[in-house]
């Protein structure tokens, strides 16, 4: 039941900052692509689309960690 209930409250998070983040993109990119990315981590459990885009993410956000590492120890 405890099992059910945090999966259902992860859903709900994440369909309420979904919509808000892709509102919020156009206007202002700096808080609305976390949203986006912060609630594919709410959703990733339930469907498969949300994996994929937080896979990418996170591969991207670790490719660019990597790059400033390297630019910085120049």
């Amino acid at each position: 039941m405890k099992v059910r209930l945090v999966v259902s409250r992860n859903l709900v998070i994440g369909f309420i900052l979904l919509p808000v983040g892709v509102l919020l993109t156009p206007l202002v990119p700096e808080f609305g692509l976390p949203l986006i990315i912060l609630s594919t981590r709410f959703l990733k459990e339930k469907y498969s689309w949300a994996e994929r885009i937080n896979s990418w993410a996170t591969a991207k956000l670790k490719s660019a960690r990597n790059w400033f590492r390297k630019r910085r120890k120049k």
